[in-house]
């Protein structure tokens, strides 16, 4: 991840005013500039499986000039005028192309998607929500209402069994970092897995995560070594942390899987009332 100089949040109607915020205060961290974005798939579907197409146009122009409006009201409604914004919108179907199309049209740094208005976890991303987490070429992060704390907590999780590629925990651990420093936070590196009978395996792991983390200019507070199938120990592990943000690989390492979410982030992301900022290989290509 090189330079964050813009960021694109994308979100719905029905909300979105904490994320907004959030993604403000983010930016200040940065220096970077806002580019709020919202997709009507939802009138862009209705229209296309309509029986008559007349008036497409004249319902495209419609909807993209209220969702501007609506962009408008929001933003004045937050009364930020120390960071730079545009606004823009579309009228496209499904949700995820039309906000992976933004993105290969605006090129940002990286992307906010706004997952629920009232934090929580889990049951907050539906199916377009999943496709925007397997095909968005930037990196991404899923911004629940939950604030973050004066200096956040940030996890970076990686897989040091050889399943992961040394470029993806490279990005993963540089991520971190450097979300971390931009905040005043702190950085935890994280690793789970079953450990050898070994008394010193943990110790061995947590060697190499140290290694990886100082190969990666990364400078962690903490390693922690978890014991257990990662998507059931990790989620226990992170749950009593409280996290703010939680970097990840996106898709699963297997490779006749590359195009699916992996299992331990779709489980976190459906159990932790975290932020997350998924992070895909260097050598990702979009499908869209």
């Amino acid at each position: 991840m090189d330079r964050i100089e813009s960021i694109l949040v994308a979100i719905d109607h029905n909300g979105g005013s904490r994320q907004v915020a959030k993604a403000a205060a983010l930016a200040r961290r940065f220096h970077a500039r806002l580019e709020l974005f919202l997709c009507n798939a939802e009138s862009a579907y209705v229209q296309r499986h309509q029986y008559y197409a007349d008036g497409t146009a004249a319902a495209n122009q419609s909807s993209i000039a209220e969702s501007r409006c609506y962009l408008e009201a929001l933003w004045k409604s937050l009364s930020i005028d120390d960071v730079p914004v545009t606004m823009d919108a579309a009228f496209e179907s499904p949700r995820y192309e039309g906000i992976v199309h933004k993105v290969q049209r605006s090129a940002p740094d990286l992307v906010i998607r706004s997952i629920g208005e009232h934090g929580g976890a889990g049951g907050a991303l539906d199916a377009s929500d999943w496709e925007l987490v397997r095909t968005c070429p930037t990196p991404l992060i899923l911004m629940r209402g939950r604030p973050w704390k004066a200096r956040p907590a940030v996890a970076a999780a990686v897989d040091i069994s050889g399943d992961e590629a040394p470029e993806l925990t490279r990005s993963i651990l540089i991520a971190g970092e450097r979300f971390a420093t931009a905040c005043h936070g702190s950085l935890e590196v994280l690793y789970a897995g079953r450990l050898e009978a070994a008394a010193k395996a943990a110790e061995r792991y947590r060697a190499v995560l140290a290694s990886r983390a100082k190969e990666a200019g990364a400078r962690p507070a903490e390693l922690h070594v978890i014991d257990g199938d990662p998507a059931a120990a990790m989620p226990r592990f992170a749950a009593e942390r409280y996290y703010d943000l939680f970097v990840l690989g996106a898709l699963t390492h297997r490779k006749a899987l590359t195009a699916l979410v992996g299992t331990l982030t779709g489980r976190l992301i459906e159990t932790l009332d975290s932020d997350f900022l998924l992070v895909k290989p260097p050598a990702y290509r979009c499908p869209v």
